[in-house]
């Protein structure tokens, strides 16, 4: 191949070997060989930091396919023997409200539960200060994606006036109701990730104080993703894609039943107008008029409030003092082994 990098050797569920390419057409990297160890278990790759089994840890921390548990990551932090950072935003952490059925197909629902998230708190108690604020639904310093948005704030009083405006009533118990229908949502999650299930868990909780009842279905990850695909679901998590598919990627896939966007947009009258300007958009060469189309149906997702936004996700890295060069990159799935170097 071209890259910096010559596969040489591999064993399943152990290790990848990589090898310099010295006819490589850039930079020659400064290690000779790069040695990837597969250690399936969190704690395991803390220990073999630790003990000098390996030099680096670098990925996402706290979910199901993170790296490093955000307690790990803090506590090795504390200890001082190793470089610990933090990346700036890769991804957005988002909930998916299903316009299509159930009382999320309200949209005074959907914009009711914007107001009924303390994010900041939920940021501090379940992501240790990890990950930023999530006012949008993509960061705003994302290439046509600051299109001048009033952000949703925490506020029970005017989530409550909301409801009620829209007919949903407290009943005997505090759970709404409306036309005979409890204010009953599915709030789905991947079972044995410990963040959703905790997010979802504190959701439920604090959605109840003002008559919203979650009732949470944590399943293995096919069955997740089987929901997202065929919108069986009332609130599901929906993760952006990253750099470099944002916005553009990202917004196509908006257009297609495959995944949970196209389904919690579907019950929305503007739908086929929304498709039409996503449409127009990827492919118009007028710059002025791109972003004027960016601007619309971004208006209109957020004022339609099919996405929740919690948190904007962040990378981390862990690695000995010894070690330079293991800079974050743009692009969440890079690794710059080429340009790292010993002291």
């Amino acid at each position: 191949g071209t890259g910096p990098w010559v596969h040489a050797d591999s064993s399943r569920g152990e290790f990848d070997l990589f090898v310099r390419n010295d006819r490589y057409w850039g930079g020659k990297p400064r290690f000779e060989k790069i040695l990837v160890k597969v250690i399936t278990d969190a704690d395991a790759r803390m220990l073999a930091l630790e003990t000098g089994e390996i030099d680096l840890i670098f990925g996402a921390a706290g979910s199901s396919v993170a790296q490093v548990s955000m307690e790990g990551f803090m506590r090795m932090k504390q200890t001082g023997r190793f470089e610990a950072d933090i990346s700036g935003p890769v991804t957005t952490y988002a909930l998916a409200l299903n316009s299509g059925r159930g009382p999320t197909s309200d949209r005074a629902v959907r914009r009711a539960l914007q107001h009924l998230v303390d994010k900041d708190l939920l940021i501090k108690a379940v992501f240790m200060d990890m990950e930023r604020k999530a006012d949008f639904f993509f960061e705003p310093s994302i290439p046509y994606c600051d299109v001048g948005l009033e952000a949703y704030d925490y506020d029970v009083a005017k989530a409550e006036a909301l409801l009620d405006k829209a007919g949903w009533k407290r009943q005997e118990g505090g759970i709404r109701a409306k036309d005979g229908a409890e204010l009953s949502i599915d709030f789905c999650f991947v079972g044995n990730d410990s963040v959703q299930k905790t997010v979802a868990e504190a959701l439920q909780g604090e959605f109840r104080k003002a008559g919203v009842k979650l009732v949470l279905i944590g399943e293995e990850n096919d069955s997740f993703l089987a929901r997202q695909k065929d919108g069986d679901f009332g609130i599901i998590y929906n993760e952006t894609f990253g750099a470099p598919n944002e916005p553009h990627a990202m917004v196509s896939s908006m257009l297609v039943p495959s995944h949970a966007d196209y389904q919690a947009q579907i019950g929305l009258p503007m739908k086929k107008e929304l498709d039409a300007m996503i449409n127009e958009a990827l492919v118009s060469v007028d710059e002025g008029r791109r972003r004027e189309l960016y601007r619309e149906f971004l208006t209109i997702l957020h004022e339609e409030a099919v996405y929740l936004p919690l948190t904007y996700k962040t990378l981390v890295k862990l690695h000995s003092k010894d070690l330079e060069g293991a800079e974050f990159t743009p692009i969440k799935q890079v690794v710059p082994f080429e340009r790292m170097f010993r002291k």
